[in-house]
């Protein structure tokens, strides 16, 4: 092997006349290095897709009964009047009718910064109603007119009947 390559190479005089290497063999024997650094691994790189949570009804909506109002994880919303909580605290109408978002007009100090969510029957109808004020309930599947028109029908017949009745037996 020639000085000359020896000293290209970066190899000791002596190392060469040892003979260790041969000029092919350095030619022919290539190593690879890294064009990229490596990257390390990561363990935090998953993330799973949101929940949907919030208001699907707002105020003035109108519902029916069964309709999700409002999906949260907790209770930021209490149930009002005509309103359901589910087990994943999700708050559900009960009747058909509007939406409504109030705080109690009783400030309780317990309970003074609840907001509820309630479904008011009728559009003019304002929630919540005072504690000693009945409660409006609707007759959806009842016409009440027709209703007590029956009544007072049957019992014009059933009267009747008695006096009828009575009739009979006196005689």
């Amino acid at each position: 092997m020639s000085l000359l390559t020896s000293q290209v190479f970066g190899l000791s005089r002596q190392v060469a006349r040892l003979g260790a290497f041969t000029e092919s063999s350095v030619f022919t024997n290539q190593v690879r290095h890294a064009s990229k650094r490596a990257g390390g691994s990561t363990k935090n790189n998953r993330d799973s897709a949101g929940r949907r949570l919030g208001a699907k009804k707002v105020g003035g909506e109108p519902v029916i009964p069964g309709n999700i109002i409002y999906r949260q994880r907790g209770t930021r919303f209490y149930p009002g009047e005509n309103v359901g909580m589910g087990k994943d605290h999700t708050l559900y109408a009960l009747e058909s009718g509007w939406v409504q978002y109030y705080q109690d007009p009783v400030k309780d100090k317990k309970f003074w910064k609840r907001t509820y969510v309630g479904v008011s029957l009728y559009k003019d109808q304002t929630l919540p109603t005072l504690a000693h004020d009945p409660r409006k309930r609707a007759f959806r599947m009842v016409d009440v007119a027709a209703h007590k028109k029956q009544l007072d029908q049957s019992r014009k017949v059933a009267l009747e009947d008695l006096a009828a009745l009575e009739k009979v037996v006196l005689a």
